[in-house]
């Protein structure tokens, strides 16, 4: 939630001091240097009967993991860990959140009169959708509500790397904790970023003209380097430009490190093998959708890939529902039928329902993005996960249905943390308990892969604590509704963002007797004009609805999160749209009202 702005007399100089001590004090918090920290009694390992010891952090260090009854070191922090789990804190290894990548200047020659000639070849320097030279550590801004969402979800490390263009720049590691931006890098200089798109009008527009501007641009900046390299030689020819883009398509050249490829398909990633295999660069790609087609090239390649177990909806499973039938059949004796089953069939409205087939097709292509981690491990190739632009709770929900879906549980966490760390450079930093390793860790109140109530109860970056206050029994997202609350109906929403516009809508519950919840929410359509649907569900615990939903917007899976409190027939709280384009997520301040049953 975010905090009102303090209020004090512009003339008193008490106030304007009580105003920067409150304003400053979670920074200040922050700033004070990690104190040498003990924490007792700990669950080192995700088993039940896993050891319990303590951890000493000194230093931003692991220091000791002694036994749980040997003595505590003198002049120690305490943290009861009692009942807790400790985990590497996870690795968030491809994000957009936190830079925004500027859009790239086209032009950098003088144009020519073509009125005065014909041109017979092509500009020296289009440079549409072309910036390598960009470094998110130099454009590094991330939020206090980006951090917190990051801890709160047991990560403490991201990956942030620009996007949108052809060569959008090189990313950055970086702590996840508050604090200055230059103190939270820790790799200023990860991956070169790449993708067949570009913003801007002009040429290119078009893939083939995509692939065609980044080889122009590869055999610009071999040329550029024998320009240099003549040049400091003595030998004769033109003195090479000033050109920071050229130096940085040198480097990919010279396979200093990775570029990080953006894949929508497995024809993406043969489009790059082809360019890499032209050029002999190395490459790691990023990417769903149907990648795993390409598990045998990656895996013999040995090429890792970032995915961010984003496969949408869940799409209904249609022989689901006719299993269970069966089973209940099985249950009832031959020739048996209820009277409310023969009310049932009496009463019954038919609707157009698609047929099975086409159904079992839209299931199926679901399980194959679910299940494209899966496929690739089995092939061999490196995984890790990455939340690109959503938020780090909703990865951690796939990697729980990855799970599920019969993904090892060990190999879930290698992803979120040795294997991640690995691939950004930092196998021998982070990703183990272990002393001599960064204190970067997180204590759970349960098993974070398996279990969904599990919350993080403290979180280290660096030996930095942050402490979170885990709810009580019940009152989690899946706990009881308050006794006699049933939020369903119709409900009048007005969601105010930052600038002040309001969006009114309406939304159309449903909520069953143990607090489960669903319906729709119809807004105006802020891009397409008219009005947009969105499907929402979730749970009421307490007097807090939670919700959450997708729409699509422009080919744009826009994703929607809601938690609402409840007061009668009046509503307010916030609502959390992830744009994917965006490198922020949007917080909307929401208040509304039930609209009066008409009888």
């Amino acid at each position: 939630m975010s905090r009102s702005p303090v209020r004090v007399p512009a003339r008193t100089l008490a106030g304007l001091l009580t105003a920067l001590v409150l304003s400053t004090a979670p920074s200040l918090a922050q700033d004070r240097g990690p104190q040498p920290t003990c924490i007792t009694g700990v669950r080192l390992g995700r088993g039940e009967d896993a050891k319990k010891v303590q951890l000493v952090l000194v230093d931003g260090r692991i220091q000791a993991v002694l036994d749980s009854d040997e003595e505590t070191p003198k002049g120690m922090h305490l943290v009861d860990g009692e009942g807790l789990l400790a985990l590497p804190a996870f690795v968030d290894a491809y994000t957009t959140t936190g830079v925004e990548t500027p859009e790239p200047v086209a032009e950098r020659d003088i144009p020519v009169d073509t009125g005065k000639d014909v041109r017979v070849d092509m500009r020296e320097a289009n440079r549409k959708g072309i910036e390598p030279s960009f470094r998110a550590a130099e454009a590094l801004a991330i939020e206090a509500s980006a951090s917190e969402a990051w801890g709160e979800a047991g990560f403490g490390i991201a990956h942030v790397a620009p996007s949108g263009e052809l060569l959008s720049g090189t990313s950055c590691v970086a702590e996840t904790r508050v604090a200055a931006m230059r103190d939270l890098i820790l790799v200023a200089d990860a991956f070169q970023t790449a993708g067949f798109q570009a913003r801007g009008r002009g040429y290119p527009s078009t893939l083939m003209g995509y692939i065609a501007q980044l080889q122009q641009f590869f055999l610009d900046s071999i040329r550029h380097g024998q320009l240099q390299e003549r040049f400091e030689a003595g030998r004769p020819g033109p003195r090479p430009s000033f050109d920071p883009d050229l130096e940085a398509g040198l480097g990919i050249l010279n396979a200093e490190g990775r570029l990080l490829c953006a894949a929508a398909s497995h024809r993406d990633v043969e489009r790059w093998f082809d360019l890499a295999d032209q050029f002999h660069f190395r490459i790691a790609i990023v990417g769903d959708g149907d990648v795993w087609r390409a598990a045998r090239s990656l895996a013999a390649r040995k090429v890792p890939v970032i995915l961010s177990l984003d496969w949408g909806k869940e799409v209904d499973d249609p022989d689901a529902e006719k299993r269970e039938e069966k089973e209940e059949e099985a249950e009832e004796s031959p020739g048996e039928e209820s009277e409310e089953a023969a009310e049932e069939v009496s009463e019954t409205v038919w609707e157009y329902t698609e047929p099975l087939g086409v159904r079992r097709e839209r299931r199926r292509l679901w399980e194959e993005k679910r299940d494209a981690a899966i496929v690739l491990q089995r092939a061999g190739v490196p995984i890790v996960f990455g939340t690109k632009a959503r938020a780090p709770k909703k990865l951690l929900e796939g990697v729980r249905e990855l799970i599920e879906a019969g993904f090892a549980a060990e190999d879930a966490l290698d992803s979120l943390t040795t294997g991640a760390a690995e691939l950004l450079g930092l196998a021998d930093r982070v990703g183990k308990l272990e002393p001599g390793y960064d204190a970067t860790l997180a204590l759970w109140s349960a098993d974070p892969l398996t279990d969904k109530k599990a919350h993080v109860a403290w979180i280290f970056v660096e030996g930095y604590g942050k402490e979170f206050e885990l709810p009580e029994e019940g009152a989690d997202t899946g706990g009881a509704p308050e006794e006699g609350l049933d939020v369903s109906g119709d409900w009048t929403l007005t969601s105010t963002g930052e600038d002040g516009e309001a969006i009114e809508a309406t939304l159309t519950l449903e909520m069953e007797e143990d607090g489960d919840a669903s319906g729709k929410i119809v807004q105006p359509n802020p891009m397409e004009g008219g009005t947009m649907t969105i499907e929402v569900s979730g749970h009421v615990s307490g007097t807090t609805i939670y919700l959450e939903g997708t729409s699509e917007v422009q080919g744009l899976e826009i994703e929607f999160e809601y938690e609402l409190n409840v007061d009668g027939d009046d509503l307010s709280g916030e609502a959390t749209v992830h744009v994917p384009v965006m490198p922020e997520p949007i917080t909307l301040d929401v208040s509304g009202h039930r609209n009066p049953e008409v009888r």
